[in-house]
């Protein structure tokens, strides 16, 4: 069975307790003796996956995830929040976050500002088209607003991706005589390759032309109000019309290209699910995570395409609009979708240590997200004792910093008045009035002051496990089935090559004689 310690997304354990090892199948690894510790666990303990045969990648029957622990180990259990105009923000962000703004779904709706440009552009305007007009880039020129705060946001996520790929890859060097290792380490790497890929073109290149795109159509619907002057009149046309257009019908293509190779790409992991033989459950879910995948980005694909032509048909023919009726709508749809079933928040592999490296198994790392879910989700559930405790807050506090979810409830913290009150009751006085430090010890300090204090805390933090704790180890499901399908699919894809070699490199005999 999975428990804290062995998922490596939750829990810190010394290195030393770890033996990676090799077993016969999924059944063997699920069901490993427990250390003296874990046996409080049996509560937790999950539906045994059923038994697999020798075909399933051995890199699911070893260690197949990375913690790390250092001598500053506590130094990282805390967080800084920095004060600006009476409301406290994370000074710095330490995790991979699903940020995309709902509000970029309607960046497709900047290019139909130009509407009443388009279809009415006569001389004289008459007085409704000038309204609309006036209205429609006014509300064009707004969106570049969204596009540069979603750019900000992703940037911040890339740069983070980056400093993890760095890590990755020196870890990588420092254990390439470990095959087992290495394995682990190039599944990390490849679904980084994945979230950098989203991040990049998704955002960050959806932002740059959407937005600056929105900005000409804005100022193109805004100058055919005075079409009266020539000059004013072909700029208004040629903004408004095909160049501020044409940056969407680019990002399209972008898109477009972009969205085929993830159709591509998980086409393959669903075929490497499918011939393997995991449990029936984990099977189900990494089908299920990938189909959505495949139908997000084939929709997002044809959608980019759709509306880049019809933005482009625009700047001649009214029912261009038409066409992009049913793309704004898409777009919108498509937003919400990867913010409520695909993306994710993760913790991030940062500074790891290269001597003092611990792997835990995958599946149990899954399995315990899983039971996580459940046992907080449901308040008639009693989660074991060894785990947390709801009605201590001494416990729910190391349970939140075990799991790796101090920043996620530090932010929690700052949304209510009461307990963004007793956050001020840690500013310092001196050196930096303006930054507070959160730790498990602050806050153990922050109780004991008074039980106000300590009932105050306790509720919110049994609050924060039952509806963001849920949350959070539903993200870490969806981003432990991702990492699950691609090491299915890269040991899938190494033992075929290594097969191919081995065929390649045998002679026969009576083949080596004819070759004399």
């Amino acid at each position: 069975m999975a428990t804290p310690g062995a998922s490596s997304d939750t829990l810190i354990t010394p290195s030393s307790q770890i033996q990676p090892h090799c077993s016969s199948n999924l059944h063997t690894m699920s069901t490993r003796p427990a250390d003296p510790e874990g046996q409080a666990d049996s509560d937790l303990e999950l539906a045994v996956l059923e038994s697999a045969p020798p075909v399933v990648p051995k890199l699911l029957r070893e260690a197949s995830d990375i913690t790390w622990q250092e001598s500053q180990e506590a130094s990282k259990d805390a967080v800084t929040l920095v004060r600006r105009r009476g409301r406290f923000h994370l000074l710095h962000q330490q995790q991979f976050r699903n940020s995309l703004l709902a509000s970029v779904g309607y960046l497709e709706l900047a290019n139909a500002a130009d509407f009443a440009a388009n279809v009415w552009n006569q001389i004289p305007v008459p007085t409704f088209a000038a309204v609309l007009m006036g209205i429609g880039g006014t509300c064009a020129l707004g969106m570049v607003f969204v596009a540069m705060q979603d750019f900000r946001l992703s940037l911040r996520n890339v740069k983070l991706l980056l400093t993890e790929r760095e890590n990755l890859k020196r870890l990588r060097q420092h254990h390439s005589k470990n095959t087992g290792v290495v394995q682990l380490l190039e599944s990390r790497l490849g679904v980084s390759d994945r979230e950098m890929g989203t991040e990049i073109v998704d955002r960050i290149v959806m932002d740059l032309l959407m937005g600056f795109g929105s900005v000409l159509v804005g100022v193109g619907t805004l100058m055919a109000i005075g079409g009266a002057n020539p000059r004013v009149f072909k700029a208004s046309n040629l903004l408004s019309g095909y160049i501020g257009n044409g940056l969407a019908a680019m990002f399209g293509l972008v898109n477009a290209v972009w969205s085929g190779y993830l159709i591509r790409r998980f086409h393959q992991h669903l075929k490497a699910v499918r011939a393997s033989q995991p449990g029936d459950d984990i099977r189900r879910r990494l089908h299920n995570r990938i189909r959505r995948f495949q139908w997000h980005s084939f929709i997002n694909g044809l959608n980019g395409l759709v509306a880049g032509a019809g933005s482009i048909v625009t700047a001649e023919r009214w029912w261009g609009y038409v066409v992009l009726i049913p793309c704004i709508i898409s777009l919108i749809a498509v937003n919400f979708f990867w913010r409520k079933k695909l993306g994710y928040d993760r913790p991030l592999l940062m500074d790891v240590s290269l001597t003092r490296m611990q792997l835990t198994p995958l599946l149990e790392d899954l399995e315990y997200a899983i039971a996580m879910q459940r046992g907080l989700a449901e308040p008639d559930t009693d989660l074991p004792q060894a785990l947390v405790q709801m009605d201590s807050l001494d416990s729910m506090l190391r349970f939140i910093v075990q799991n790796r979810m101090l920043e996620r409830y530090c932010e929690s913290l700052t949304c209510g008045k009461q307990t963004r009150g007793l956050l001020r009751d840690l500013l310092p006085t001196t050196t930096t009035p303006h930054e507070v430090t959160i730790s498990i010890d602050a806050l153990f300090r922050l109780s004991s002051s008074s039980t106000a204090n300590a009932d105050l805390l306790r509720a919110h933090a049994k609050r924060f496990l039952q509806k963001d704790g849920v949350l959070i180890f539903t993200y870490r499901e969806r981003h432990l089935l991702e990492l699950l399908a691609y090491a299915v699919w890269q040991d899938q894809t190494t033992s075929t090559a290594q097969a191919t070699d081995a065929g390649a490199g045998t002679t026969t005999p009576e083949a080596m004689i004819e070759t004399k």
